[in-house]
Protein backbone atom coordinates (compact mmCIF):
# COMPACT_ATOMS: atom_id res chain seq x y z
CA UNK A 1 0.00 0.00 0.00
CA UNK A 2 1.33 3.54 -1.32
CA UNK A 3 1.48 6.46 0.86
CA UNK A 4 -1.77 8.10 -0.89
CA UNK A 5 -3.97 4.40 -0.17
CA UNK A 6 -2.89 5.08 3.60
CA UNK A 7 -3.54 8.30 3.86
CA UNK A 8 -6.66 7.97 2.48
CA UNK A 9 -7.74 4.95 4.25
CA UNK A 10 -6.73 7.17 7.27
CA UNK A 11 -8.99 9.83 6.51
CA UNK A 12 -11.66 7.12 5.81
CA UNK A 13 -11.37 5.72 9.08
CA UNK A 14 -11.31 9.11 11.17
CA UNK A 15 -14.51 9.85 9.04
CA UNK A 16 -16.03 6.71 10.48
CA UNK A 17 -14.62 6.82 13.78
CA UNK A 18 -16.14 10.75 13.79
CA UNK A 19 -19.78 9.76 12.61
CA UNK A 20 -19.33 6.67 16.04
CA UNK A 21 -18.20 9.30 18.01
CA UNK A 22 -21.32 11.50 17.02
CA UNK A 23 -23.87 8.61 17.19
CA UNK A 24 -22.50 7.80 21.13
CA UNK A 25 -22.85 11.60 22.02
CA UNK A 26 -26.57 11.67 20.42
CA UNK A 27 -27.56 8.59 22.75
CA UNK A 28 -25.60 9.72 25.56
CA UNK A 29 -28.05 13.35 24.98
CA UNK A 30 -31.64 11.00 24.46
CA UNK A 31 -30.69 8.49 27.71
CA UNK A 32 -29.86 11.93 29.75
CA UNK A 33 -33.32 13.46 29.06
CA UNK A 34 -35.36 9.87 29.33
CA UNK A 35 -33.83 9.57 32.90
CA UNK A 36 -34.22 13.44 33.84
CA UNK A 37 -37.83 12.67 32.33
CA UNK A 38 -38.30 9.62 34.34
CA UNK A 39 -37.07 11.53 37.94
CA UNK A 40 -39.36 14.38 37.39
CA UNK A 41 -42.44 11.81 36.85
CA UNK A 42 -41.38 9.94 39.56
CA UNK A 43 -41.12 13.31 41.73
CA UNK A 44 -44.43 14.10 40.51
CA UNK A 45 -45.77 10.91 41.73
CA UNK A 46 -44.23 11.11 44.98
CA UNK A 47 -45.86 14.58 45.40
CA UNK A 48 -49.26 13.31 44.43
CA UNK A 49 -49.39 10.66 46.62
CA UNK A 50 -48.28 12.88 49.67
CA UNK A 51 -51.05 15.44 48.65
CA UNK A 52 -53.59 12.12 48.60
CA UNK A 53 -52.33 11.47 52.01
CA UNK A 54 -52.84 14.92 53.08
CA UNK A 55 -56.46 14.96 51.32
CA UNK A 56 -57.45 11.76 53.22
CA UNK A 57 -55.96 13.31 56.77
CA UNK A 58 -58.12 15.97 56.17
CA UNK A 59 -61.53 14.02 55.50
CA UNK A 60 -60.38 11.76 58.63
CA UNK A 61 -60.04 14.72 60.91
CA UNK A 62 -63.29 16.45 59.94
CA UNK A 63 -65.14 13.11 60.45
CA UNK A 64 -63.40 12.78 63.56
CA UNK A 65 -64.25 16.65 64.39
CA UNK A 66 -68.10 15.99 63.27
CA UNK A 67 -68.33 12.74 65.45
CA UNK A 68 -66.94 14.50 68.46
CA UNK A 69 -69.66 17.29 67.82
CA UNK A 70 -72.29 14.96 68.11
CA UNK A 71 -71.52 13.54 71.34
CA UNK A 72 -70.44 16.43 73.50
CA UNK A 73 -71.71 16.81 76.53
CA UNK A 74 -70.17 19.80 78.15
CA UNK A 75 -72.32 23.20 76.61
CA UNK A 76 -68.34 24.85 77.05
CA UNK A 77 -67.11 22.47 74.43
CA UNK A 78 -70.19 22.91 71.83
CA UNK A 79 -68.83 26.27 70.22
CA UNK A 80 -65.48 24.61 70.14
CA UNK A 81 -66.48 21.41 68.55
CA UNK A 82 -68.55 23.86 65.62
CA UNK A 83 -65.43 25.93 64.80
CA UNK A 84 -63.43 22.86 64.84
CA UNK A 85 -65.99 20.95 62.22
CA UNK A 86 -66.07 24.88 60.29
CA UNK A 87 -61.94 25.04 60.52
CA UNK A 88 -61.76 21.02 59.21
CA UNK A 89 -64.37 21.50 56.23
CA UNK A 90 -62.71 25.16 54.98
CA UNK A 91 -59.31 23.06 55.27
CA UNK A 92 -60.43 20.20 53.51
CA UNK A 93 -62.38 22.01 51.05
CA UNK A 94 -59.10 24.42 50.06
CA UNK A 95 -57.47 20.93 49.91
CA UNK A 96 -59.91 19.19 47.10
CA UNK A 97 -59.45 22.62 45.13
CA UNK A 98 -56.13 22.58 44.91
CA UNK A 99 -56.31 18.78 43.95
CA UNK A 100 -58.70 19.89 41.12
CA UNK A 101 -56.29 22.72 39.97
CA UNK A 102 -53.36 20.90 39.61
CA UNK A 103 -55.43 17.64 38.16
CA UNK A 104 -54.58 15.11 40.77
CA UNK A 105 -57.22 12.18 41.38
CA UNK A 106 -57.81 9.17 43.63
CA UNK A 107 -60.43 7.69 45.35
CA UNK A 108 -60.96 9.57 48.41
Amino acid sequence: MDKVEKSKRIIIDKKIINQYVQTIKVEIQEFKHKRQAERERIQTKNQNEYFVGLIQKAKLELEQSKNFFTNVTDPDLVDYAAHKILANQYFYNYLLKKAKKENIKAEL
